[in-house]
């Protein structure tokens, strides 16, 4: 069944992602195409047709090939989309490409700052590199964001207040032995940015017009960074960002290797000029690079995602499973040995991260059928999807995930009440209670899914509206928790 108002969402999302037009733009270019529809509408053409011959009227392609014709409606508006090349096409990449270099640059020229201040060496003061890294990093990619998505400008600075902002509390909060509230800042830090970013991602949410918040369509309609599908993407994104940042990584490893060895041959030792200048600006401008990266491959990237999430979810199955068996081998580990706590949380955390992004690799927009149920009183469709096996592998995940985090949550206890409150165990139990409390949301989710009671969507909506709890945990940890600890 075709909807209408779902197809234009994602026609816009697209728009979006594609980068080259402005939040004004893409809201005058809706205008104009629900005016073409209704004018085609009111000549008998079905809302379907009328969608896609709005999006080719306002498409820049130069031929639409027989195939398209037999591809679904949202492939084949997609493929309308492409625009065709031209000099202000190929003009607009080089200056992009030069914007990227430019702003990975920056990202290593702002890693020397604290060597102003004779904090340069990065090996003795490690601890403060860790908690500033994301500032490093993050920064610049929103700057990126900003030009790309073509963003208000005014309000976009003021937002991006917040990295100088926070550089500057951060920084100023002293630290004393042994330095664990400066460790968990470190930790957070990143977490609170990377939400942060979203909003760069995204852009403004445009607030609902009047006719949606009568019709109660104003939490549904949300635009910008607000939008489910938005960050839905930005999950995705961020996902194939840290692929793409590994991969980098890794060759600029093993090329700096082969340099060095190069050089040692003939007498000469780079290692120190590496580690001063080859690895911070190679690691702090690594996300800018990969974010780059990432929406120019799109494509291949749309292809690949559905294949790492498959992979990567019954291996992560087997190694929460082996660790419910150790702790039953050895129950008392969980309540005696402080780090497989942190082994615990470690896992849980890169576990809700493959279950959000195997969400987002999740084709939920085809269904082979679909029927009604009823909700408060009113018919409500639900599509029964493909793949139902995927899910199912995702929902003993998250079962499985719950048990270990309920092993985690009771040795934390345990330990609370033999040693008292510190800043480690007390981070740790919060962030028990939120991946617990989203891992219960995720499992009533899927048991209803599964049960034909509700759309995946609604999955994902109630998901996304939970990420934030993260980022208001994080900035907690990083501003509360160093003066509610004395700064230890």
């Amino acid at each position: 069944m075709f909807d209408l108002e779902s197809q234009i969402r994602k026609w816009k999302t697209h728009l979006l992602s594609a980068g080259s037009l402005g939040h004004s733009d893409i809201e005058e270019l809706e205008s104009h195409l629900r005016d073409s529809i209704d004018e085609l509408t009111e000549r008998e053409i079905t809302q379907e047709e009328a969608f896609l011959i709005a999006v080719r009227r306002l498409g820049d392609v130069s031929v639409i090939q027989d195939e398209f014709a037999k591809l679904s409606t949202e492939d084949l508006w997609r493929q309308l989309l492409v625009p065709a090349d031209n000099p202000l096409a190929v003009r607009r990449n080089r200056i992009e490409l030069i914007i990227v270099i430019g702003l990975t640059l920056s990202a290593g020229l702002l890693s020397k700052i604290p060597a102003l201040f004779g904090f340069g060496d990065i090996e003795t003061y490690n601890l403060l590199y860790m908690k500033n890294g994301g500032l490093f990093a993050f920064a610049p990619a929103a700057i990126y964001f900003i030009w790309k998505r073509s963003l208000p400008l005014l309000r976009s600075f003021i937002v991006l207040s917040i990295f100088p902002l926070s550089a500057f509390l951060i920084n100023l909060y002293p630290s004393y032995e042994p330095h664990h509230t400066e460790f968990l800042t470190a930790l957070h830090m990143p977490i609170a940015l990377i939400f942060l970013l979203l909003y760069f991602y995204g852009g403004p949410a445009v607030r609902n017009s009047k006719s949606d918040q009568l019709n109660g369509q104003a939490g549904k309609n949300r635009t910008g960074w607000q939008n489910t599908n938005t960050r839905l993407n930005f999950v995705r994104f961020a996902g194939e960002t840290f692929i793409y940042a590994v991969l980098i990584g890794l060759g600029g490893l093993v090329l700096t290797l082969i340099g060095a060895g190069t050089f040692e041959l003939i007498g000469i030792d780079v290692f120190p000029f590496i580690s001063a200048w080859v690895a911070p600006f190679g690691f702090f401008g690594l996300f800018t690079a990969a974010a780059y990266l990432v929406g120019q491959k799109k494509n291949l990237i749309e292809s690949i995602a559905p294949v790492l999430a498959r992979i990567f979810t019954p291996l992560f199955l087997l190694i929460l499973l082996s660790l419910i068996t150790a702790y039953i081998i050895h129950p008392k580990q969980a309540y005696e040995n402080r780090d497989m706590l942190i082994w615990f949380d470690l896992i849980l955390a890169f576990v809700l991260g493959l279950s959000l992004y195997s969400m987002s690799a999740k084709d939920y927009t085809h269904s082979t059928t679909s029927e009604q149920f009823v909700e408060n009183g009113s018919y409500v469709d639900i599509l029964h999807k493909p793949h139902m096996l995927w899910d199912a592998l995702t929902l003993a995940l998250i079962l499985s995930a719950v048990i270990v985090d309920g092993i985690a949550l009771s040795g934390i206890i345990s330990r609370l009440s033999a040693y008292g409150f510190s800043p480690n165990k007390t981070a740790a139990l919060g962030e028990n209670i939120i991946l617990l409390t989203n891992l219960i949301l995720l499992i009533t989710g899927y048991v209803r899914y599964f049960q034909a009671k509700q759309s995946f969507q609604k999955i994902v909506e109630v998901q996304m509206r939970f990420l934030p709890v993260y980022a208001v945990w994080a900035a907690c940890v990083v501003i509360v928790f160093p003066p509610l600890f004395n700064f230890k």
